[in-house]
């Protein structure tokens, strides 16, 4: 008995207390539950003012110089001394390289001797038209003489005075002057044609000659403009064929500069009577340059999705280096009901926010660009039919804003 009690009694009592946790936790008072309230988010907005503004867009432009020319050898030869380096400042009239002449000074000299040969070909044969027509009249009275002589053999042969042989003599003699006179008229007849081709050849030749001294002429390379050199491709000793390129230089004028004109903006810059009344500010090495929009590319280049627009530089004495990447901000014609805003109301590339009745309404805007207020902050610029004027536009950045999102302005 005493043993049973001993195991019973442990067991009653851990009963007792597992009943009594129970009897107190269903006795404990019900907290009623908290009623779910929507979150509000904070935000700043400003009223919407439509004005009349003229935007700016900002362009990524190059540097060009259309006037760039690569110098390259006329003739075959060695390059005998280089006297510019790659970027250094050319002058009109410089000498940038001297290429050999000896091997055109050669061809020079035959060409010479060829001309002097010929020259003395067309005295030849101006002289022998002089004697041709004098032997004209000595052969016309050597027929006559050998055609008298036949005659009289003719006479004597008919009172049987003459051999038949001494006939025949005076008859071939008689036609020998005859084809001999004939030949002596046709050298002189096909003279004009001899002294026409003469003085062809003459001309030909001098033609080369004259092509051979301007390739030598050509062989010290002179700077063509005042300007940059860019780009030195030989070095002395090297062996030259006709053509190869030498360097490639460009003018310190003419430079321009070439910006892809976004599709937004592009029936606007069109619509203007001349592109130069728009203006253009570049930025480069810390400085603001005026530039003019010249004119428009005539062809989409490929891969590029709109049409370049070629800007030059006004009144500036700054030569920016051809292929040098800068910033551009042309400023439109103005343009109504445009609405200015800070950046950071712009989500996306189209779409602001509004509040309506404390909460957020999407609304869907055209970006027109953006423009430098009086406290030289810049400024979004958008236009919508949506929009009205006094509407709350949100200027904070709400990473999970939505239409609908209640929203709390800041006064």
């Amino acid at each position: 008995m005493k043993r049973l009690l001993k195991w019973l009694l442990p067991i009653i009592i851990l009963g007792i207390a597992i009943a009594g946790f129970i009897s107190l936790k269903s006795s404990k008072p019900k907290m009623p539950p908290k009623p779910i309230t929507e979150r509000s988010w904070s935000v700043n907005a400003i009223a919407a003012s439509p004005q009349s503004i003229a935007p700016e867009i900002e362009l990524y432009a190059e540097v060009e110089n259309p006037r760039q020319v690569v110098l390259r050898a006329s003739i075959a030869a060695d390059v005998q001394s280089v006297e510019v380096r790659e970027g250094a400042t050319i002058k009109q009239g410089d000498l940038l390289i001297q290429l050999d002449t000896r091997d055109i000074d050669l061809q020079i000299a035959q060409q010479r001797a060829q001309i002097d040969a010929l020259k003395a070909q067309l005295s030849a044969e101006l002289l022998r038209f002089e004697t041709d027509k004098k032997a004209l009249a000595i052969e016309e009275e050597m027929l006559v003489i050998a055609q008298r002589s036949q005659q009289r053999q003719l006479n004597l042969s008919g009172k049987k005075l003459a051999s038949q042989e001494q006939l025949d003599t005076a008859e071939m003699n008689t036609q020998q002057r005859q084809l001999s006179l004939v030949t002596r008229k046709q050298s002189l007849a096909d003279h004009p044609n001899r002294v026409a081709q003469l003085r062809a050849s003459i001309a030909q030749s001098q033609a080369q000659l004259d092509k051979s001294l301007l390739d030598r002429e050509r062989a010290f390379v002179k700077a063509p403009f005042d300007g940059r050199a860019t780009k030195i491709s030989i070095a002395v000793g090297d062996r030259l064929r006709a053509n190869d390129a030498l360097a490639s230089v460009y003018p310190n004028s003419d430079l321009e500069v070439r910006a892809q004109l976004p599709s937004r903006a592009l029936a606007l810059i069109k619509s203007q009577s001349s592109l130069a009344d728009l203006e253009a500010v570049a930025k480069i090495d810390g400085q603001q340059f005026e530039l003019e929009l010249d004119r428009l590319s005539a062809e989409v280049a490929t891969g590029s999705t709109g049409v370049d627009g070629l800007f030059r530089f006004v009144d500036s004495d700054y030569l920016p280096e051809p292929g040098r990447t800068i910033s551009v901000a042309l400023t439109l014609p103005e343009l109504n009901d445009v609405i200015a805003l800070p950046p950071v109301a712009l989500y996306g590339t189209d779409r602001i926010y509004r509040v309506t009745d404390s909460r957020l309404e999407a609304v869907t805007v055209n970006h027109l660009g953006y423009r430098t207020n009086s406290d030289e902050k810049r400024e979004i610029l958008i236009k919508s039919d949506q929009l009205n004027a006094g509407d709350k536009i949100i200027t904070t950045q709400l990473p999970n804003a939505v239409s609908g999102m209640l929203v709390e302005v800041k006064q």
